[in-house]
């Protein structure tokens, strides 16, 4: 499986997302979910945000990446305007926009096998 170098400035994002995610109260963070036993637990946002910050993803994390933009991406506009909105640190916990187009490229070259 191939490994992919994060962008700097998308390193920056996930690490700034975490840090102010980190700081808010438990039931005011974004990217996290309960447990049927009433844990709150990091959520797949978080995970992909420690990824994003450590510098390398791999081919499952930019498809997974691609799909969550995909679907969160023009419908949220409105949400993300307010930048302590549960939608706007989750969005910026996935990397924010420059993540989106990153990885919508990158999802490209994978399927037409051109892994660079």
């Amino acid at each position: 499986m191939a490994q992919y170098r994060v962008p700097r400035q998308i390193q920056n994002i996930a690490n700034r997302a975490l840090e102010y995610n980190r700081s808010l109260p438990q039931s005011k963070r974004a990217a996290y979910k309960t447990t049927p036993n009433g844990e709150r637990v990091p959520g797949t946002g978080m995970r992909t945000a420690r990824r994003l910050a450590s510098g390398n993803v791999d081919d499952s994390q930019i498809q997974l990446m691609a799909a969550w933009f995909a679907r969160h991406g023009e419908a949220n506009q409105e949400q993300r305007r307010d930048r302590t909105s549960k939608m706007a640190i989750a969005w910026a916990l996935w990397g924010g926009t420059p993540a989106q187009r990153w990885a919508k490229r990158i999802a490209k070259q994978i399927e037409t096998g051109k892994n660079t």
